[in-house]
């Protein structure tokens, strides 16, 4: 899933999470300039209000705690190729998208 992650709009990563990516590179990439009515109505269609600020409060901790790590030059925890980390917190209903064949949390 990660690889299909790389180049999302050409995977067969399902809508939901493609909007999800999207708004993701837009956070980080663009500082939520690109976020306008049309990408709203586009995460609307997958995820209710609620969900939508609560994956706007995830994806901006996770890039606070990318930058905060860039400037006291602290590694993420790599082993070999993989970034490891424990099970996310993550609301029942997106669970299938943390959980896939072969993940060790499962």
């Amino acid at each position: 899933m990660i690889v299909q992650m790389l180049d999302h709009q050409n995977s067969d990563l399902d809508d939901r999470l493609k909007i999800a990516l999207d708004l993701t590179e837009d956070f980080i990439n663009n500082h939520a300039r690109g976020v306008d009515d049309a990408l709203m109505q586009r995460l609307k269609e997958h995820f209710s209000e609620e969900q939508v600020v609560e994956l706007t409060i995830a994806i901006g901790i996770w890039d606070s705690v990318h930058k905060f790590n860039n400037v006291f030059d602290i590694d993420p925890p790599v082993t070999g190729e993989l970034f490891e980390t424990q099970m996310p917190d993550v609301p029942e209903d997106m669970l299938q998208h943390v959980s896939s064949p072969g993940n060790k949390y499962e």
